[in-house]
């Protein structure tokens, strides 16, 4: 069994309650498969990075296998603005940065009506992942967030490098084995992605490398903070708060 997120974002919970913890979300257009389907709750496993969780079904739209193929293989438009205006079944609805809309041509058999002007994103490099992160700015830290709403850091980081046609995985211990290491902080680049460890030396946070000794992360909110061989300086409470454990680079 199939489906697809028709709603703007949708939690992803740890268990099926709607108490439970959210460990990440669906955005508009992710497509995924359902593993176990209940009389309220799915268990599903997200097509992009192979997240698993438990969806409320009121809030999921499931799909034959024909229309899961259109919408998995040919819906790539990912807006770049933090929030675009379709309009789903006549009515406008705002939609988060990386949801995914259908190319001209593209549509399903059944299913809600989608009718957008939405360009085709074209980010791509350094200089548009710096510009796209700077969009996130003040947007405040939730976790398992991953919209302009409430955002934790490794959605943050995933969501911008979508936006740019980089795919990477949804935690940060995950995202930590992608890419190659830069092994010197001296040779680091915008754009890398910088991951922080705890006491017990595991990943825990991760930041991109925004240059000239700067770091932006999801750390309270969406933040420039200061970056050094030691970690992240926050220049607010005046300490340091992440302690650095390596640089990886995605492109």
């Amino acid at each position: 069994m199939y489906g697809f997120c028709s709603l703007p974002a949708v939690p992803m919970r740890a268990e099926a309650t709607d108490r439970a913890e959210m460990v990440s979300q669906l955005l508009f257009g992710d497509t995924f498969v359902v593993e176990h389907q209940g009389e309220k709750w799915s268990f599903i496993v997200a097509d992009y990075d192979g997240y698993r969780g438990w969806v409320d079904n009121k809030q999921i739209y499931l799909l034959g296998e024909d229309d899961y193929s259109k919408v998995k293989d040919y819906w790539d438009i990912v807006s770049d603005s933090l929030l675009a205006t379709v309009r789903v079944d006549g009515t406008d609805v705002f939609l988060p940065m990386g949801s995914r809309l259908p190319n001209v041509g593209v549509s399903l058999l059944k299913g809600p009506n989608i009718e957008h002007d939405v360009p085709k994103c074209k980010a791509k490099g350094v200089k548009s992942l710096l510009e796209i992160a700077s969009k996130w700015l003040g947007v405040p830290y939730l976790w398992g967030g991953k919209t302009c709403m409430g955002v934790d850091c490794s959605g943050f980081t995933q969501t911008v490098f979508k936006v740019c046609g980089i795919k990477l995985l949804r935690d940060a211990s995950q995202q930590a084995t992608q890419g190659c290491a830069v092994d010197d902080f001296a040779d680091m680049q915008p754009g890398d992605l910088c991951f922080f460890h705890n006491a017990d030396g595991r990943i825990i946070h991760v930041g991109i490398f925004a240059g000239c000794g700067c770091i932006i992360h999801a750390s309270g909110c969406v933040r420039i903070d200061t970056l050094d061989t030691h970690g992240i300086y926050n220049t607010s409470l005046q300490c340091y708060t992440h302690t650095l454990s390596s640089i990886r680079r995605m492109r």
